[in-house]
């Protein structure tokens, strides 16, 4: 008999996991889907520091989702929610909270 229950218990606890799984699946597509990037060119870098600086200073700015500060190219790439912030806000929070300045990079212009 505790041979079954325990069988039963394991069986409804992988259900249950696989079902965590699947709805964190879904929580993670829902905020890939809704999420965009801008990429932006930073003047004022001097140093991989400074490219560290910068990612923290992004990483706890509203909205952001994620975040990578290229040195010595000067590129700050940013996966930001719309409706909590937009490319401007971005640059506004760099401008505001670091020496660096920020303008969004058109498509054309990646390097």
């Amino acid at each position: 008999m505790k041979t079954i229950i325990l069988s039963l218990t394991f069986v409804f606890l992988l259900a249950g996991h696989g079902m965590a799984q699947t709805a964190e699946s879904q929580k993670t597509a829902e905020t890939t889907q809704k999420s965009e990037t801008v990429k932006l060119k930073v003047t004022g870098l001097t140093c991989a520091g400074c490219a560290s600086h910068l990612y923290r200073v992004l990483k706890v700015t509203k909205g952001v989702l994620d975040n990578s500060v290229e040195y010595p190219s000067d590129i700050a790439v940013i996966d930001y929610d719309p409706k909590k912030t937009q490319p401007e806000q971005l640059i506004a929070a760099i401008e505001e909270k670091t020496s660096y300045k920020a303008v969004v990079l058109k498509p054309n212009n990646d390097k």
